[in-house]
């Protein structure tokens, strides 16, 4: 009688399952392929970036090489990757300051600094290249006005935007403004010993 009803047992067992994967069968196939699909699509996508980011690597080395490199550089920028783009155009502001072209090196930097794509760590060095950089003859109001948010913000490059804008206010014949910046330079805690010591000096270089 016990393998009557473990026969029956396991009838009732099939069924229950052949009626399950009735209703359900499609449904489970579907999510399967779905799953299947996902994964390779993501696998595709992640060879796809390494083949780009190959690629534009490759690119913009090779446009480091070149006799004019600001020329490769932008004609190689739309075919990079995001970073590469953006450190393409980082160097051709170096480059353009290199030649004495400051104008030119000053837009390009600002023109990073403005990218709203970018992190906002490579915006505020893109500004305070771009003030360390301009021509001569650029209004130094503005270009004091440029930094004043670096000079206040705790950052990477606080201590550098102070020490800039203590040379701007020189210029602008602002010794107090300028002593103040380089005391707030010398009393920052994480300023690198020679800029401390550079402000140290011009402190009393200044009578203060």
């Amino acid at each position: 009688m016990a393998d009557i009803f473990d026969e029956i047992d396991e009838d009732l067992k099939r069924d229950q399952m052949q009626l399950l994967w009735a209703r359900y069968g499609k449904i489970v196939m579907a999510a399967v392929a779905a799953i299947v699909l996902l994964v390779a699509l993501r696998q595709g996508y992640a060879a796809w970036q390494t083949s780009q980011a190959e690629a534009s690597a490759s690119a913009y080395q090779q446009a480091l090489k070149s006799d004019d490199v600001v020329t490769a550089l932008e004609a190689q920028r739309g075919q990079l990757t995001n970073g590469y783009a953006m450190l393409a155009q980082f160097q051709i502001a170096a480059e353009q300051a290199a030649r004495d072209d400051f104008a030119a090196a000053e837009a390009s930097y600002l023109a990073l600094a403005s990218d709203a794509s970018l992190d906002p760590m490579y915006q505020q060095v893109a500004t305070l290249l771009s003030v360390m950089v301009a021509p001569q003859d650029t209004d130094v109001s503005a270009l004091e006005s440029r930094l004043s948010d670096l000079e206040t913000a705790a950052g990477p490059w606080q201590a550098m935007a102070l020490e800039t804008g203590a040379g701007l206010a020189l210029r602008n014949g602002n010794k107090d403004a300028a002593v103040a910046k380089y005391k707030t330079l010398a009393e920052m805690a994480d300023v690198p010993a020679g800029m401390r010591q550079r402000a140290e000096r011009m402190i009393v270089m200044l009578g203060e």
